[in-house]
């Protein structure tokens, strides 16, 4: 049985920056109505649109609910968020709502630890490789890498070939906090070593450095070291 794919059109950062500034304060039916009426300027078909929408609302209203209680706590902040903050959330978050995104991000992230350019045909070959080979699955790798381009997280070099932009500092402990909640949930584990979270190519847009000290005000993790060097994170079970 094939996976499903669901990634199947181009989002931009400020349709997902006016979703997120909507969902705290309207009901779900509301949402689909604003979203109709503010997307009619970018998108015309009818179809595209509704699409648009069911992408927006399952990345930041329909959200797991383990990761719940974190979405709210960033809408609480969202006015205070930097734009590149702000883009990381989009990024963790869309990773997690749609599988087909997360699995681009990691190959591009995994091939960029290994070279600096990398071509579409390589990565659509490895989606084909893990999703079947369809018409969906190039829809869907052509969709996440227009959005990965209009984010700027990629940079084409040619038409068939891609290098990573500059990384994007993150310095704030709520947002490393954010980070680590989505790789222990991506990666489905209670605990990740601190140095893997570092460098994981997941979030390889992102340049980061838990602030340790700062995480430990955030009641959802504790520290705990492995041996002499490995700090390890763990979320706690409440």
């Amino acid at each position: 049985m094939s996976k499903p794919v669901g990634f199947d059109q181009k989002v931009l950062l400020k349709h997902l920056d006016f979703t997120a500034n909507q969902t705290k304060k309207n009901t779900r039916k509301k949402m689909y109505t604003i979203l109709d009426g503010y997307l009619r300027d970018d998108i015309t078909g009818a179809k595209s649109r509704k699409n648009a929408i069911t992408m927006l609302m399952k990345i930041w209203y329909l959200v797991d609910n383990d990761l719940l209680q974190v979405r709210d706590q960033i809408l609480d902040q969202y006015s205070q968020l930097t734009k590149e903050e702000r883009t990381c959330v989009h990024w963790g978050l869309t990773m997690v709502a749609y599988p087909f995104f997360k699995d681009v991000a990691n190959e591009f992230g995994r091939l960029f630890q290994l070279q600096d350019e990398i071509s579409s045909a390589a990565i659509g070959k490895r989606m084909k490789e893990a999703y079947g080979d369809r018409r969906r699955v190039e829809v869907a790798t052509s969709a996440v890498l227009s959005s990965m381009k209009a984010w700027e997280m990629i940079q084409p070099i040619d038409r068939r070939t891609y290098k990573a932009n500059e990384k994007i500092s993150i310095t704030n402990p709520f947002i490393h906090a954010f980070i680590a909640q989505v790789l222990l949930k991506l990666l489905d584990s209670d605990s990740l070593q601190v140095e893997f979270i570092h460098h994981h190519p997941l979030f390889f847009p992102f340049d980061y450095e838990l602030d340790v000290v700062g995480l430990q005000d955030y009641e959802v993790f504790s520290f705990h070291r492995q041996g002499v060097k490995d700090l390890v994170i763990e979320k706690n079970t409440i």
